[in-house]
């Protein structure tokens, strides 16, 4: 019979492993692990946009004491005890270290409000779980000693963490597939809006990165309803593909610890309405893929209002002023030729810009 652990935490630090055999297994005691040794890195950095590795990250193997399949994740934090940390990088083969990115820092950097082509002090760690093989769930966590460096970011567009949504609309190809972003930067919850065409029936999944091995999150067989409000995925090389949506647009949660995939909202078109008087006639907005949000050049003969409603119906609609909220008042427009983004990626920050220089642009 095959042998299923489960690691239990109790009051006095012990975990015992139990298993379906009647033999007596090793029992953990937190006393005797021995935690990974994070090798120094540089003591100072200034990252560029033209490079492409920032460093690579060398520890030991965390030691539990017992055999139990373990997870490692590289931490970093701006302060030294932690208080909030954002996860860089994971390996389960600490032999290889792990390598982070100059965008990848640099991003971070940004995200925590550090100047541009200014020094501040990072701290990092390693992070070493040992899985509850019957749950899936952390069961126990070992941290490294902690090293530091100045880093120094450069001025660029902020990149936030990513998952990629690949399936037949990008003919399963990462170089053309959408993505969710984890705008807290906690690269747990990610979202965005992702435009399937006409193929969102014929299926996709969700990877961590653009290959097989980082996250396959699709579905475990089990029947699903049709325009599912949510799916509890599973991250498995076996896992189906995704295929109860049919509507071109998608708004998407993803929740990387609970693998549940919310679909917020479900649409066909997004379009403009009310501008020049007219709150009839719909000006339906093209999508960007790369930037993944809305757009339509307009011509504004006159100082007007205007919405952003989907599917030419009012169910679903945005106005406001600066960040957009659904069902909130029309939006003021002076005269003039623009071209009009709609970005609905983070549901906490829908926003718009009407750019006069963007107007026909290619």
């Amino acid at each position: 019979m095959k042998k299923i652990y489960s690691l239990l935490f109790t009051v006095v630090g012990l975990l015992a492993m139990t298993s379906c055999s009647e033999e007596t297994d090793p029992i953990y005691v937190a006393s005797n692990a021995t935690a990974s040794q994070l090798t120094a890195i540089n003591s100072s950095y200034v990252l560029s946009a033209t490079s492409s590795d920032f460093a690579t990250f060398n520890f030991t193997e965390t030691d539990f004491g017992v055999n139990v399949a373990k997870t490692y994740a590289l931490e970093a934090s701006m302060t030294e005890d932690f208080a909030s940390y954002n996860q860089l990088g994971t390996t389960t083969t600490p032999a290889d270290g792990i390598t982070i990115t100059a965008e990848t820092m640099n991003s971070r950097m940004l995200a925590w409000e550090v100047e541009p082509e200014t020094a501040a002090t990072v701290y990092f760690r390693v992070r070493a779980a040992a899985m509850d093989e019957s749950s899936q769930a952390t069961a126990l966590e070992v941290f490294s000693n902690v090293i530091s460096s100045s880093i120094t970011p450069y001025s660029g567009e902020r990149v936030y963490p990513s998952v990629y949504v690949i399936g037949d609309y990008s003919s399963w190809g990462w170089d053309t597939a959408q993505k969710l972003f984890s705008f807290s930067g906690d690269e747990v919850n990610y979202e965005g809006v992702v435009d399937f065409g006409s193929a969102a029936a014929n299926g996709f999944k969700i990877t961590g990165q653009t290959n097989w091995d980082n996250g396959n999150y699709g579905t475990d067989g089990s029947a699903i309803a049709s325009e599912a409000s949510s799916i509890t995925l599973i991250d498995d090389g076996g896992s189906g593909n995704i295929s109860c949506y049919s509507k071109r647009f998608y708004r998407f949660q993803f929740n990387k610890t609970t693998l549940v995939l919310t679909m917020n909202k479900g649409f066909n078109q997004m379009g403009i309405i009310g501008l020049n008087g007219d709150w009839d006639n719909d000006i339906v907005m093209n999508f960007d893929a790369a930037t993944q949000r809305f757009y339509a050049d307009v011509e504004v003969s006159s100082n007007t209002e205007f919405k952003f409603r989907a599917d030419a119906d009012w169910t679903f609609n945005y106005g406001g002023e600066g960040t957009l909220t659904e069902g909130g008042n029309n939006i003021a427009i002076s005269a003039g030729n623009y071209r009009i983004y709609l970005n609905m990626n983070n549901s906490g920050s829908v926003t718009y810009e009407a750019n006069a220089d963007d107007y026909q642009a290619n």
